[in-house]
């Protein structure tokens, strides 16, 4: 787009008017010579200098994929891969275009000693397997990891020097080796064997063991160019100050999901993207390092969280709501979020489209990290309801508008000698807003 505009900017002599390129400094012998041949008015021309300029501006816009935020920081689009859905989704079908990275679940998972466990189920490919072939895909894969039996495993191991020192060095080793580019720690606080509730936060120590933890991954894994990312969920308290996690963690992945309360049927609204991220922005986390993680499931409007809360039964896949025949969309709209089921008439909520594209539009025009899709076995395959290739579009769409809104704010003068602000007050009270 520079260039466009070097190569018009406009020498004044008398009524006709020159391209750089054509004339030097103005004299007589180039004024006769292009007299007959160079007609454009001002305005005109000023207008193919700008229409060429911002031409070259949406090219570059769209041919970065999902392009980069204002501060030139990566948007990123994250797509879940769960190793225990291959049933429903498999390897050869998994859609990975227009994502930035692919974050595999329930491959891995690691007992109290350090020690590494793979999924494995007949007739389906093993948890490391899945990792070696996906770290061949074009998205950055980040391998999810969770405590067994269940995540006190990860408490207990943090808590013991050697241990967690020997776990961080294994664990950077095996990275490599897959061709992975990342490492998600995935630490829920509840205990349900020692008696501590699902929504209960973590405790100091807890805390303390998390931050261990995820110190001596950072170091290691930053050694060798692989990230570290955490997964969060509303009210827990991971982390107790801000400046830790702007140090060590490059992004933490907040569930916005699931969060009803009273008076709030919807499972995954606007308003709950709102509060994820209140929650880390008020820590004084910075926001390219919040990734907002979106369900692509819908949810029975219940009002309040029950004690089956996780039971699959009360979640129905996107690509069951939007084309399965047991749910219509009220008055035929399948952008929205409220699909009703034919035989009990119960509705049921979901991100839809037209939500999923509000909330991109909101992290790309904030600046935050980006957006996670959970999971992509429950997306589907057509193109006009896929929610990843419309979150894909957004985000294109968010980012070459702030591109277009800070150059239309930055008004050139098309008489200097360079390419340079202008200077009058107008125009820089315009370019300030």
């Amino acid at each position: 787009a520079q260039a466009i505009w070097l190569n018009v900017r406009i020498c004044s002599h008398s009524e006709i008017y020159r391209t750089h390129r054509l004339c030097r400094p103005p004299h007589s012998e180039c004024f006769r010579a292009h007299q007959q041949n160079f007609h454009l008015v001002p305005r005109e021309l000023e207008m193919v200098a700008f229409l060429l300029a911002f031409v070259f501006l949406c090219a570059e816009a769209f041919a970065a994929g999902v392009g980069s935020l204002s501060d030139g920081l990566p948007t990123r689009l994250i797509g879940y891969f769960d190793a225990k859905a291959q049933k429903e989704l498999s390897l050869l079908d998994l859609p990975h275009t227009n994502l930035t990275h692919l974050v595999l679940t329930n491959a891995v998972k690691v007992d109290n000693q350090g020690n590494l466990s793979f999924f494995s189920n007949t007739g389906e490919i093993s948890g490391e397997a899945l990792i070696t072939q996906l770290a061949k895909l074009p998205p950055k894969l980040v391998v999810s990891l969770r405590g067994h039996e269940d995540d006190v495993a990860l408490d207990e191991l943090a808590e013991v020097d050697e241990v967690r020192k020997n776990f961080v060095a294994k664990m950077a080793s095996k990275l490599r080796d897959w061709g992975a580019s990342g490492l998600e720690i995935e630490w829920h606080s509840d205990d349900p064997g020692g008696g501590k509730a699902i929504t209960e936060p973590f405790d100091l120590m807890e805390q303390y063991h998390f931050a261990l933890l995820c110190r001596d991954l950072a170091n290691a894994l930053r050694r060798h160019n692989k990230s570290l990312s955490v997964a969060v969920r509303p009210g827990r308290q991971e982390f107790k100050e801000a400046n830790f996690v702007n140090k060590y963690i490059d992004w933490l992945a907040l569930r916005a999901y699931s969060m009803r309360s009273l008076g709030d049927p919807h499972h995954s609204s606007l308003q709950d993207m709102y509060t994820a991220l209140a929650e880390w922005d008020a820590k004084g986390v910075q926001k390219h390092k919040l990734v907002l993680a979106t369900a692509l499931f819908g949810r029975p409007g219940a009002a309040l969280h029950a004690a089956n809360d996780r039971n699959e039964a009360l979640r129905r896949p996107w690509r069951e709501l939007v084309e399965g025949r047991h749910h219509v969309a009220p008055k035929g709209d399948v952008q929205g979020d409220v699909f009703v089921d034919v035989g009990t008439g119960k509705a049921w909520w979901v991100s839809g489209l037209n939500t999923t594209r509000a909330k991109v539009k909101h992290l790309v025009a904030n600046g935050y990290g980006g957006l996670a899709l959970r999971d992509l076995h429950q997306d589907v395959s057509r193109e006009e309801h896929s929610m990843r290739l419309a979150a894909a579009a957004a985000v294109k769409e968010a980012i070459l508008t702030g591109a277009t809104r800070r150059f239309l704010a930055k008004p050139l003068s098309l008489l200097q000698k360079g390419l340079q602000r202008s200077r009058s007050p107008v125009q820089e009270e315009r370019g300030e807003l």
